[in-house]
């Protein structure tokens, strides 16, 4: 009944000097929407609400029954999550060092690739310098070898300069073999 709503009960006061319980004779109701359909209707709701709360308390009930069941499992799960989250950071880890090590291999691949060219460069400007220097030799041996059927005398200062033409000849050759 709502706080507006009052019964209103008139007692009678013979059945009390009777010794007997009094008893009421009449009921008025202050508040006239409230009828008998109404407090019946009510009353008729109060067992689905009670029904309602038994159900919610047994699954209140199951509900922490299972977290209590699931609670092994949860924990077996988190320890899981935790091991497999600290390999993921080693592997991170580990996957940051290969790829800093390869950016240097590529680094000295680039390094190694550039001397390679530069060697091939020296090697094509070493070969040219050695045929220059083999052709100089030819010219001056030829120049004495016609100089000499002449019967003339080779200065010393040519024949110095053949002896270093030809030292140098054998280095090249050397170094060229060596390389």
């Amino acid at each position: 009944l709502s706080s507006t709503s009052r019964l209103r009960l008139a007692f009678h006061p013979r059945s009390a000097a009777r010794g007997g319980p009094p008893t009421v004779s009449t009921i008025e109701l202050a508040d006239p929407s409230l009828d008998l359909a109404g407090v019946r209707a009510s009353l008729s709701s109060v067992p689905r609400v009670s029904a309602t709360r038994r159900r919610a308390e047994g699954l209140d009930r199951q509900l922490a029954d299972a977290a209590k069941a699931a609670s092994p499992y949860v924990l077996f799960c988190q320890h899981k999550y935790e091991v497999v989250h600290h390999q993921l950071d080693s592997t991170r880890k580990e996957l940051a060092d290969c790829l800093n090590a390869l950016q240097e291999r590529m680094d000295n691949s680039r390094e190694l690739e550039a001397c390679r060219l530069r060697y091939h460069d020296l090697q094509l400007r070493y070969n040219e310098a050695v045929s220059e220097f083999q052709d100089r030799v030819s010219t001056l041996e030829a120049q004495l070898a016609a100089t000499s059927s002449f019967g003339v005398i080779v200065p010393p200062d040519a024949a110095r300069r053949k002896a270093d033409l030809e030292s140098q000849l054998a280095q090249s050759q050397s170094d060229l073999q060596v390389a």
